[in-house]
């Protein structure tokens, strides 16, 4: 009787796959564990009797001294707990490196031709060339019975996955099956050299690939890996087809399916055919968002798929609508595009009050006659924003109060000498519009997801409401302290005319020099009206439904980071070329803190 192999898994298993799980906690969800608990249980039913035949015909060998005793069909407890760990790491490791992707996008990648054929010719020969290995005996036999244990597996998660496999991000796969088994290599080799566990030199290859390690060892945790990987791979097709069903769906929200359900619909149901156009414009809003705001593409992944679709389609339109206005060659293409962004949002919305989302496709037709009038080619953009936004959840009428926003952003003009934004009033409705509105959007989506319990009264719900205007109007205000110097650039000027009067500027100083020294003290009180607006509206987010406390409060309190960062560096903020931004440890630790109180498990 020993202890040295749970004295391995002390120092070496636990530690990471503890540290792992206190680092993901507060962003768990219970598909999540779901998935992982169910890979751990299949790879624990499937190595058990390959094991326990490994040692039963000694193959391999444990010294009395090194395990502690118990045993499970003749194989130590804490080889069973191994297989269980190991998997564990793996799992949480992929999950957690594709934690951020929107996995309906996927699908639109998936490779043609003859993939499934060759790979499975593969792993056949594979399979035949491990049963005459295993004829021959000898030094080949540990490695054969690798072979022969592993490929009936593969060859099915191969047939059912490797399209999918394929249409994922490269980088995340591969640190998912790299990381983990040069870890276990290393873990390996030191339980190796100690003698906790024993290959027999007449069943092995006798290669060692690094000091102790052999052979049959590293191909056995690369292996193993793999078939981990892909498990969580069919799983994780299987989830963008049932998310792709759901955020496609017409007005009615479809409940996500059981995680049996989701196994069975996969196995035994999958359909083939997706709503590709749906798909290419949910992929282009990723890939604007991504680019245009990490900070929110990131962020939307702590929301419930169906949600976080929609509110990337949501911000989706108001970016290609920002870009629109702020780089039009000219002012008259500005207004063509702002009329016929009004003109489409309409006929939205008037399309899909009786059709739900299926709306888009008389808008989608009506696009290439839309863009013969627009100077511009981002236009095109603008109207499949448009087409995708979901209105069975919407509003028209916040929309028509955001484009009022866009409208006084072109109302500045430094050849008349024109800046809107004359006084605080000014500023609170000019924030309300490109702020306030879209956190009643989002609320609204939110709402339209998680409802509210039937015990909220209409009054409770309009302070809700009230209080989301309030907070979208404080991120603001952050973000015109943080954007003085990018905005002078573009001839813009936030901060209130009146203002500038008490400090004896006017707003063409500001343009000529925005990183003036009063610039300091109306910075902060642009701060200052932020926290204020934050302190009126924080305690709101306590009434929100559960699913959506914690993502939201994670949002805010990031704006709200940036207000900070900004009172501490002010010369950074008015002399630096591009706009401040958290570090992503930082944003890390601001939703980590928010996300732990309520938990997503």
């Amino acid at each position: 009787m020993g202890l040295d192999y749970w004295f391995v898994h002390l120092m070496w298993t636990i530690p990471p796959a503890l540290l792992m799980t206190i680092l993901y906690w507060p962003f768990f969800t219970k598909l999540e564990v779901y998935k992982i608990s169910t890979l751990a249980t299949v790879a624990t039913l499937a190595t058990l009797p390959w094991d326990s035949y490994l040692v039963r015909t000694n193959v391999w060998s444990y010294p009395a001294t090194a395990v502690a005793g118990p045993t499970l069909f003749a194989v130590p407890l804490e080889e069973v707990f191994f297989f269980i760990i190991q998997t564990y790491i793996t799992a949480l490791l992929y999950t957690i490196l594709t934690k951020r992707l929107v996995l309906p996008t996927y699908l639109l990648r998936l490779p043609k031709g003859q993939l499934p054929l060759i790979g499975s010719f593969i792993i056949s020969s594979v399979f035949i060339l491990g049963a005459v290995g295993f004829s021959v005996g000898g030094r080949y036999t540990y490695l054969s019975l690798i072979m022969l244990w592993v490929c009936p597996f593969m060859l099915l998660q191969w047939v059912m996955s490797c399209r999918f496999l394929f249409a994922l991000p490269r980088k995340e796969i591969v640190l998912s099956i790299g990381l983990p088994s040069l870890y276990l290599c290393v873990v390996d080799n030191l339980a190796l050299r100690r003698g906790t566990w024993v290959i027999e030199q007449k069943t092995k290859m006798d290669i060692r690939v690094w000091d102790s390690l052999e052979l049959e060892e590293a191909i056995f945790f690369f292996i193993t890996n793999v078939m981990v990987i892909f498990g969580l791979v069919a799983i994780d097709h299987a989830i963008a087809i049932a998310e792709h069903q759901i955020a496609s769906s017409l007005g009615t929200i479809e409940r996500f399916p059981s995680f049996g359900r989701l196994v069975m619909l996969y196995c035994f149901g999958r359909p083939e055919d997706h709503n590709l156009p749906f798909l290419e414009g949910l992929a282009e809003a990723v890939r604007k968002v991504s680019l245009k705001s990490q900070s929110m593409y990131m962020g939307s992944a702590v929301f419930c798929s169906g949600l976080r679709f929609d509110l990337l389609l949501l911000y989706y339109f108001c970016r290609v609508m920002d870009d629109l206005v702020d780089e039009a060659p000219n002012r008259a293409a500005a207004d063509l595009a702002i009329k016929q962004c009004l003109d489409a949002l309409e006929t939205h919305f008037n399309q899909s009050s009786v059709s739900g989302r299926s709306g888009q496709k008389a808008s989608v037709l009506s696009v290439s006659k839309e863009q013969e009038s627009l100077n511009h080619a981002p236009a095109s953009d603008l109207l499949s924003s448009i087409n995708l936004l979901p209105t069975s959840r919407l509003k028209l009428e916040p929309f028509v109060n955001l484009i009022a926003g866009f409208e006084t952003d072109l109302e500045f003009s430094i050849e008349d000498q024109t800046f809107p934004i004359k006084t605080e009033e000014d500023l609170e409705i000019y924030a309300y519009n490109v702020a306030g509105t879209v956190a009643v959007l989002i609320l609204g989506l939110v709402f339209a997801y998680h409802p509210m319990p039937p015990s909220q009264s209409h009054e409770e719900h309009s302070e809700l409401i009230k209080a989301g205007e309030k907070m979208g109007q404080a991120l603001q205000y952050v973000n015109i302290a943080r954007d003085i110097k990018h905005d002078a650039v573009i001839g813009r000027v936030y901060i209130p005319t009146s203002w500038l009067a008490e400090e004896g500027l006017t707003p063409t100083d500001v343009l000529t020099n925005p990183s003036h020294p009063r610039l300091t003290k109306l910075r902060n009180m642009m701060l200052n009206k932020a926290d204020a607006s934050f302190r009126d509206a924080v305690g709101a987010i306590d009434d929100l439904p559960n699913e959506a406390r914690a993502p939201i409060r994670t949002v805010v309190e990031s704006y709200m980071m940036i207000g900070k960062m900004v009172r501490k560096s002010p010369n950074e903020v008015l002399s630096g070329e591009g706009k401040l931004k958290l570090s992503l440890w930082r944003r890390f630790g601001i939703a980590w803190w928010a996300m732990r109180d309520v938990g997503s498990v």
